[in-house]
């Protein structure tokens, strides 16, 4: 049995936070394999935070449906040190996730030097790609692997001077015991899930969502998400005529796209222009809950899913529209996208074959 010590933003919060629903399943598939996990969290991390002002019961409901999965939190004090000392001399291997306080990322890498534990750095964000200021402070060469959720940031490590063989790409997948298909009732014609950020995609909403939208009155429209500006969500209420239904917890995610005719991946320009091959998390949910998905073209450069096939995919603001109108009017259409999406994550992309994947790596 391997004792892996997790080091991330939050398991308990989701809260504009996806990497939680990666984590979780990461847990769930590494224990069901007869190894041990605990989530170290910061007591005032933003995800938990911000959670807890939306609901005050987040942590006690996290328990009830997260039973199996292991946390504790900690204040990042004078006695951190000696506290994490501890936590680190019962553990094998530590991963810690690129969302930390660079103070904990150092000290984790130090310590487990010092005692002897393996250490991993994990990354599922463009900063590395963006900001050197910030890796360098991080010391990374104290770890003994970095683990990149996409090839463009395993390559962007490499031509830093880290060791080719110790960068692995470890891509995100769906929890299967959470993301599958719902007997429900369709109950909304279009859905899209997705927080809206720092201006990061304005343009792509504005064009993919919200202009199709228009042109297309009779179907019935949904978002889900957070830090949406008053001025946006004015126009859901007063002029396009879309329900804006806040934050989502990730859990509840398959029942709403399992009621939907339809769901929307709109990438972050970032990962378009910078992150080549990168689907990010959403596209694993959607195909997990055999959801009809329609995606802004991405460059799949690992050749992860295959485009027209398991999603479709609209190449500019008319042929979103056309799309939506075809597939909403299509059951047989829809129900082969959802198909072949859900068949390929069970037989790919499952937080088991990532759990697979890490253990071997950690074998070599």
């Amino acid at each position: 049995m391997t004792r892996f010590a997790l080091f991330y933003q939050s398991v308990i919060s989701d809260w504009n936070h996806g990497n939680a629903h990666f984590l979780r399943g990461m847990m769930r598939a590494l224990q069901a394999r007869g190894h041990s996990c605990v989530c170290y969290e910061a007591v005032d991390n933003w995800s938990l935070v911000n959670l807890l002002q939306a609901d005050p019961h987040a942590i006690d409901n996290f328990r009830t449906r997260f039973p199996d999965l292991s946390f504790e939190r900690y204040i990042l004090d004078e006695s951190f040190e000696s506290w994490l000392r501890a936590c680190l001399a019962g553990s094998d291997v530590a991963i810690v996730h690129e969302w930390n306080d660079a103070r904990v990322i150092r000290l984790v890498g130090a310590l487990c030097r010092e005692l002897g534990v393996r250490a991993l750095f994990h990354d599922t964000h463009y900063r590395v790609v963006l900001d050197d200021h910030w890796r360098v402070q991080l010391q990374l060469e104290q770890f003994e692997r970095i683990l990149a959720y996409s090839p463009s940031v395993a390559d962007r490590y490499r031509q830093l001077g880290f060791e080719s063989e110790k960068v692995s790409v470890l891509h995100e997948a769906a929890d299967t015991t959470v993301y599958s298909p719902l007997h429900v009732p369709k109950s909304t014609d279009v859905v899209f899930v997705g927080n809206y950020g720092d201006g990061d995609r304005s343009d792509e909403l504005e064009d993919y969502v919200f202009e199709p939208r228009a042109s297309l009155p009779s179907l019935s429209y949904a978002v889900y998400g957070v830090r949406y500006p008053e001025s946006v969500v004015e126009r859901f209420r007063n002029g396009l005529d879309i329900n804006y239904r806040g934050w989502l917890a990730n859990v509840e995610v398959p029942a709403v796209y399992s009621a939907a005719r339809v769901v929307l991946h709109v990438p972050r320009r970032q990962y378009v222009e910078l992150l080549p091959g990168t689907p990010t998390i959403r596209v694993f949910e959607a195909l997990a809950s055999g959801a009809c998905l329609i995606s802004l073209p991405w460059q799949d450069t690992d050749g992860l899913f295959s485009a027209g096939t398991d999603y479709a995919v609209a190449h500019s603001p008319t042929e979103m529209r056309d799309l939506i109108a075809a597939v909403c009017s299509d059951d047989v259409a829809r129900e082969a996208f959802g198909q072949h999406g859900r068949r390929t994550i069970l037989e790919r992309h499952t937080c088991g074959h990532r759990a697979d994947q890490l253990l071997d790596l950690l074998s070599q």
